[in-house]
């Protein structure tokens, strides 16, 4: 391991996350938040000379990073970001603990969007931005990572994508820079896009930019308690549904959409099966509450849009709340806890398992049932034009292993800590998905996390991170044989 560079790169990160703060900085000063400002100034102060001086200490070495370092890396700059990020909570003027500052700034990072904090109807501009900050930034960086970095490291089969990624091909654009600056294009005029969308549809321009940030990187925080809620807007639900839908596809499609080249963004398997699950989702819950309620006409487009609204917000783990769906009934409340894992496409901000593991999967049982029925038939699972190969298979495979087991740890940890099952299990998959809200009297989609014991909140936050980067990249780190010298 090169510690040197390694943490060379770390510094600069935390550099980046003290400059950033300038923004929320200059905004509560222009909006007369004086005391606010200075505070922003002092933790904007504290992150760029730590940077620095880890900078200095580590010098600036600009080799390339070798497999395992890339492990290390990326584990290491998301918990420097987070730690750093945090301090502009725990500085204010509204007493946030260290533990609740943590807290949300990993889930702003990792575009979580569970909360900890109340009365954000009563904050002061500078914060509130700083929070849907740290989403968009969030949103990139994982971009980034699920684009340029998890498929080169093989992790939960993502190397399906790398022939996306120009570390690999160079099919799209020449170089690395060039694919990442056309991503990010793509990624800041969305969020122009729905932000004026936003302010056509009623909010003023304030919330429109903080809601624009948080919906194309799927985070899902809001400037008011009620959420989406507190605008009581049809027009603006439809239009975050649409958002929230496209910040669920890969961002990758950008470069498509750059050099006009309509025939991959059609013939996309992932696209195709996400759109489809979407509707199929949307349908189905309309049906079931439209029949509950006794067929009433004048009902049945309020359920669609809020069935539309809630499906895509939690499928897309962006977690915007229009309506307490825990009082649909039952069948709603199951339906959602599925939902919690389920996640959007690779190659986007969303979190959760991913639509093209289900599908891999979906593909691969097919010709395991179809071999059955014809044994003497010779049948090869594929994605697209692209074999399922066993390597593959089994890293998708490890990864449902390891989702499913950190689940099942975390939601003991949980419960031995005095939360009940419902609790224990939602609040484990939101943050393992990074969806935000979860089901249930203590963090359901009405309430924040702010009840919940201290070591509680601690252990989601290595769940929001752990599942924000895929559990390989943080569970490889556990094992001895990465650290020697001849790995």
């Amino acid at each position: 391991m090169r510690f040197r560079l390694i943490f060379s790169i770390v510094g600069f990160m935390i550099m980046l996350c003290g400059i950033s703060m300038a923004v929320p900085m200059v905004v509560d000063f222009i909006t007369g938040h004086r005391e606010a400002g200075y505070r922003f100034a002092v933790a904007a102060g504290m992150s760029v000379a730590a940077g620095l001086l880890i900078r200095l200490l580590t010098g600036s070495d600009n080799q390339p990073l070798r497999t395992k370092e890339m492990f290390l890396t990326t584990t290491l700059v998301w918990m420097a970001y987070a730690l750093f990020a945090a301090v502009p909570f725990f500085v204010s003027e509204y007493h946030i603990s260290w533990t609740d500052s943590v807290f949300e700034s990993m889930s702003g990072l990792t575009t979580t969007g569970a909360t900890v904090l109340s009365g954000l109807d009563n904050m002061t501009p500078g914060i509130l931005l700083w929070r849907s900050m740290t989403q968009w930034m969030g949103g990139i960086g994982i971009v980034i990572v699920a684009i340029m970095i998890l498929p080169a490291l093989h992790v939960g089969g993502m190397q399906f994508f790398n022939t996306e990624s120009s570390a690999q091909s160079e099919r799209d654009m020449p170089t690395v820079a060039k694919n990442m600056r056309a991503i990010m294009l793509y990624f800041l005029g969305l969020s122009v896009a729905c932000a004026i969308c936003l302010k056509a549809a009623g909010m003023d321009m304030f919330d429109a930019i903080n809601h624009a940030m948080t919906a194309i990187a799927t985070g899902g925080f809001s400037t008011h308690d009620a959420s989406v809620g507190y605008f009581k807007s049809p027009a603006i639900e439809w239009v975050l549904t649409f958002f929230m839908a496209v910040g669920g596809m890969p961002l990758i499609l950008g470069l498509y959409l750059f050099r006009r080249q309509w025939t991959p963004i059609r013939e996309n398997i992932q696209i195709a099966f996400y759109l489809k699950f979407l509707v199929g989702t949307t349908v189905l819950l309309t049906a079931v509450r439209w029949v509950s309620d006794r067929f009433e006409p004048q009902e049945l487009l309020q359920y669609v849009r809020q069935a539309a609204f809630n499906i895509v917000s939690v499928v897309t783990t962006t977690g915007y709340v229009s309506d307490n769906y825990q009082l649909w009934g039952s069948f709603s409340v199951a339906f959602f806890m599925f939902l919690l894992a389920v996640g959007a496409c690779t190659g986007s901000t969303s979190g959760g398992i991913k639509m093209f593991r289900f599908a891999v999967l979906s593909r691969t049982v097919g010709v395991r049932l179809r071999s059955l029925i014809q044994p003497h038939g010779v049948f090869v699972p594929r994605y697209g034009s692209q074999v399922i190969t066993d390597d593959i298979l089994i890293s998708v495979l490890v990864f449902f292993g390891l989702y499913l087991g950190t689940a099942l740890i975390s939601t003991l940890v949980l419960s031995f800590c005095g939360l009940d099952f419902v609790t224990s299990l939602s609040a484990t998959l939101s943050s393992l998905s990074n969806v935000g809200p979860g089901l249930g009297h203590v963090v359901g989609p009405d309430q924040t996390f702010a009840a919940l014991p201290a070591a509680v909140k601690w252990v989601l936050v290595l769940a929001m991170m752990m599942g924000r980067l895929e559990f390989v990249s943080v569970l490889v780190l556990f094992f001895p044989f990465l650290w020697r010298r001849n790995a």
